[in-house]
Formats: structure tokens, C-alpha cells, sequence
């Protein structure tokens, strides 16, 4: 019998995560969310969409947190 596993069960067996959200983002880059948005629609960070969700790789935030953090 198959039985479903719960989101944080599945990360824990190695599968990838699906994306981070836009409030987890910003959060992780430390900025407020209106300056995500602004670098979002200058294209400085690719998003892509899960399950209906725009989502940001941690790649992704971390290749824009490298190239802004010394400005």
C-alpha cells in the first residue's frame, strides 16, 4: 500500500525542494519585500512557478546575494 508522505518527510529523504517563496526570499536576503519585487521585474532574479506558486531557487538567491552584497 502507497502511502503519502508529508512535505518535510520528503525533504528529509533527499528529494529537492521545490522552490522558496517570494516572503521566505526576502527574508533570506534581508531586504523588505518590495525591493524583491523591484528586482524581480528588473529580471535579476529568475522565478519559476510550482504548483500555481512563483518560487525562487536558493541558487538563484544565492548567485543575486553574491553579486549584490557589495553594493
Amino acid at each position: 500500500m502507497l502511502r503519502l508522505m508529508s512535505h518535510r518527510k520528503r525533504r528529509n529523504c533527499g528529494m529537492p525542494r521545490q522552490g522558496t517563496s517570494l516572503v521566505q526570499a526576502a527574508r533570506f536576503l534581508g531586504i523588505d519585500q518590495s525591493s524583491l519585487y523591484m528586482a524581480l521585474q528588473k529580471g535579476q532574479i529568475p522565478t519559476h512557478k510550482s504548483n500555481g506558486r512563483t518560487v525562487i531557487s536558493q541558487g538563484a538567491l544565492l548567485d543575486y546575494r553574491a553579486r549584490t552584497r557589495h553594493l
